[in-house]
């Protein structure tokens, strides 16, 4: 009965062990993910310190530059004479605007550019569907321009380019000096000298309560799987130390049995 019974000790107490090494297994395991969801939160927040955004330089004020977030609105505004003349195009060519109206005004200065007397506040209704026809070929509405965030993405990754009216000085027929349209030329963003790429600030504190929170959450989850864990292996150690015991009564009943018998 003796060994019997410390047979199934020994059996109880290898099931015991099992059990809590596979829930030290899984404790592992979510500490893993633990260190992962930190390194990721770290790189949020290293981006959000590190993000930038576009100012358009739209005039000059007692000697101090006025900066704005770039927009194609502002970009592209009535402000020639400071910020210059601009159009927007796509990487596949077209002229972009954003609803009817913005593709009329864009249609009016590729025809001033090309020479073309054109004042839309005079035009009809049906000069203006004539000057529209004129230049579909060469529009194409993209709506989400009106949102600041989509156009400076877009113009970082490619997809919309810029286009100034490039102009030179001439003379005129009375011998007055007057500037002389060469037409749109594509210029890279980062040239262009009203806009400036600067750290977007607005919105450091935010990440940081956001990051600072959100870590000490991680942090303190991770602490009570260390206590867990190292309960388990406590544990772990006391069953290995009766296991141990209970295998060597084990074998003193086995040698004991064998002396019988011989």
């Amino acid at each position: 009965m003796g060994l019997a019974s410390s047979q199934a000790r020994m059996l109880l107490l290898t099931a015991r062990k099992s059990d809590l090494e596979y829930r030290a297994q899984c404790i592992s395991q979510r500490k893993i993910n633990l260190a992962m969801q930190t390194e990721q939160l770290a790189n949020d927040y290293s981006n959000s310190m590190a993000n930038m955004t576009m100012k358009l330089n739209y005039a000059t004020v007692n000697g101090q530059a006025q900066y704005e977030k770039l927009s194609y609105a502002g970009i592209t505004a009535e402000n020639a004479n400071y910020v210059g003349d601009y159009l927007v195009k796509t990487a596949s060519g077209k002229y972009a605007c954003t609803d009817t109206n913005d593709a009329l005004k864009v249609c009016a200065k590729l025809a001033k550019a090309s020479g073309q007397d054109v004042d839309l506040s005079s035009m009809t209704a049906s000069d203006k569907q004539t000057l529209l026809n004129s230049y579909k070929d060469k529009l194409t509405v993209i709506s989400q321009m009106n949102n600041a965030d989509y156009f400076q993405d877009a113009l970082r990754n490619g997809g919309l380019f810029l286009q100034k009216n490039e102009q030179t000085t001439g003379t005129d027929e009375n011998g007055d000096t007057i500037n002389i349209t060469t037409g749109y030329k594509t210029m890279a963003w980062s040239s262009c000298g009203v806009i400036a790429d600067t750290y977007k600030t607005e919105d450091d504190a935010q990440a940081q309560a956001d990051y600072e929170s959100r870590t000490t959450v991680l942090a303190n989850q991770d602490k009570l799987l260390d206590l867990e864990l190292n309960k388990i292996e406590t544990q772990h150690k006391a069953i290995e130390t009766e296991y141990d015991s209970v295998k060597k009564v084990i074998q003193k009943n086995i040698e004991k049995s064998y002396k019988i018998f011989a």
